[in-house]
């Protein structure tokens, strides 16, 4: 989605840095980023101007039309290059926009902190944008920190903006616009929905899949991988916090699996710990796992730390 607005509002000024390819690594060097940074430059740069600012900072080499940072010795700064897009930007009249996407991934960072350098950007760097994304919540307390006092962005004002899945109606044309692009006349949408919900993520691989397999095949496969997927995060989740914690969030997803009361909810947890909980905790505990996004929950067993 990000891609699909910049590309009709801003597409000559956008640099896109796709965080994914670091899922299965576990740390990010200083080298990996720079890397990632360089790939975005080069696929997007169109502009001699810029290679041109570039070129004058330490650290950097251009061979025809393409950028490359050196990470070694001499390795380039990264406040270096955001000045230089910064200047190549206000020459041009632009805004120029850097999106991380995906950017827990930036968690696992090793030798580097990107948090100063971006306190420094949001400061002095009028001509700097950025977009950060992450599919939940945690990008604001893990990465950004931005509600701890320590945390070089705290303070920062954020514009914040939440994509919840579509309605049942924005599912079902969604569904029968993209099948209508390869000519189908797809019926079958409302029955997707009810399995799928209205995520356009899941939606989308159902239809990518309902082109090369049968409807029951790209159905059950794509609720066998959101299954997985929610499964990954509630764990993630629940094994993130105290070892009370931990188990209060557990018992919750069991208790709402199919639905519950906030009553519901209270009279669970105190069941479990043999004693009346305030409700404020209770409160606390409903808020963090909205926050993560769980507003529908599956079953699920998470093994507590």
């Amino acid at each position: 989605m990000i891609r699909a607005v910049l590309n009709e509002y801003a597409p000559n000024n956008y640099f896109y840095i796709d965080l994914r390819r670091f899922e299965e690594s576990g740390y990010v060097s200083y080298r990996d980023f720079v890397k990632a940074l360089e790939d975005s430059i080069n696929a997007r740069v169109r502009s001699r101007r810029l290679l041109n600012i570039l070129s004058g900072i330490r650290g950097v080499s251009i061979s025809s039309f393409r950028v490359s940072f050196s990470w070694g010795r001499d390795r380039v700064m990264l406040a270096d290059i955001l000045d230089s897009i910064n200047d190549w930007a206000g020459d041009e009249g632009l805004r120029a926009i850097i999106v991380l996407d995906e950017a827990q991934e930036l968690v696992k960072a090793r030798g580097f902190n990107v948090l100063p350098v971006l306190a420094y950007a949001y400061d002095n760097l009028r001509n700097l944008t950025f977009i950060i994304t992450e599919s939940e919540f945690r990008v604001f307390t893990k990465f950004l920190k931005s509600n701890y006092p320590e945390s070089p962005l705290f303070g920062r004002a954020y514009v914040s903006i939440t994509l919840k899945p579509f309605s049942e109606e924005q599912a079902v044309e969604f569904l029968r616009r993209g099948f209508r692009e390869h000519g189908i006349n797809f019926d079958g949408a409302g029955r997707v929905y009810e399995e799928l919900g209205g995520n356009p993520g899941w939606l989308t691989l159902f239809g990518y899949r309902a082109l090369r397999m049968s409807f029951n095949e790209a159905l059950n496969e794509t609720k066998r991988e959101a299954i997985d997927l929610v499964r990954r995060e509630i764990c993630n989740i629940i094994n993130e916090g105290r070892h009370l914690a931990e188990k209060r969030y557990l018992r919750i997803l069991e208790v709402c699996a199919n639905g519950c009361r906030w009553s519901t909810i209270k009279m669970a947890l105190e069941a479990m710990e043999g004693r009346e909980l305030n409700n404020s905790i209770v409160d606390s505990l409903i808020k963090a796992l909205l926050d993560y996004s769980l507003r529908r929950v599956i079953p699920t067993y998470c093994r507590i730390s």
